[in-house]
């Protein structure tokens, strides 16, 4: 047996770390957690750019090399622990670049539509309201779509849970903190309280729990794990 890979994991409680630290969980991969208050702004800090320039998180430290973005985190495991099955069909180069896609979409649409809802003054100081409604709409038409998905069939890939669930599950997780009417969608409010009996996931929130109480990590207003 090949040694066990030196792992680092930055994430911050409630954040889209979240699906990295699922990741960690299901691959069964023991890590060393960097909890990070992104409300005081730790992420910007000098020692935190040091090792991830980009001031973001996740990040994932793996035998001293470094690796952002949700996305890349979630793909490299994947593949990495192919028999955790985190994603379908990577032996296949199609069905493997259609999950990969639904990745960068999840990053690249789903999330910086939940994140107008969350934060957004970051994106209009002079209309926050008017771009969390402009938000909240658009989220809504991607509901109704994610909604019709998901009828018939516990998770995005039909009956098997995947990296893609959890991210899904955590944008309208925090959409709905914002106020979006989750209850309406039932297959998809469905869906987000299926991954959180999910018992790896458990043990992810549990994490972010002690983070929170050990280094008195605060949340956004009205966020709650």
């Amino acid at each position: 047996m090949g040694q066990e890979p030196v792992v680092h994991a930055y994430f911050a409680p409630g954040a889209c770390s979240r699906v990295m630290l699922h990741a960690l969980e299901e691959a069964g991969l023991a890590f060393e957690g960097h909890p990070l208050a992104l409300m005081r702004g730790e992420q910007k800090s000098p020692e935190y750019l040091a090792i991830n320039p980009k001031g973001k998180v996740p990040a994932l430290v793996v035998d001293g090399d470094l690796l952002t973005e949700n996305g890349a985190i979630a793909w490299y495991l994947a593949n990495r622990f192919p028999e955790a099955g985190m994603l379908p069909g990577l032996d296949d180069p199609v069905t493997a670049a259609q999950a990969l896609g639904d990745l960068i979409w999840c990053g690249g649409t789903l999330h910086p539509i939940v994140r107008r809802m969350m934060r957004p003054a970051l994106f209009n100081e002079s209309d926050p309201d008017g771009t969390r409604a402009l938000a909240a709409a658009e989220l809504g038409v991607t509901a109704r779509d994610l909604d019709a998905r998901l009828e018939g069939q516990d998770w995005w890939y039909g009956d098997t849970w995947s990296l893609v669930d959890t991210y899904v599950a955590w944008a309208f997780s925090i959409a709905a903190i914002c106020g979006f009417p989750l209850s309406e969608y039932p297959n998809l409010a469905s869906h987000t309280k299926r991954l959180s009996e999910k018992e790896t996931f458990k043990r992810v929130v549990a994490r972010e729990k002690e983070a929170v109480a050990t280094h008195d990590i605060p949340l956004p207003p009205g966020a709650s794990l």
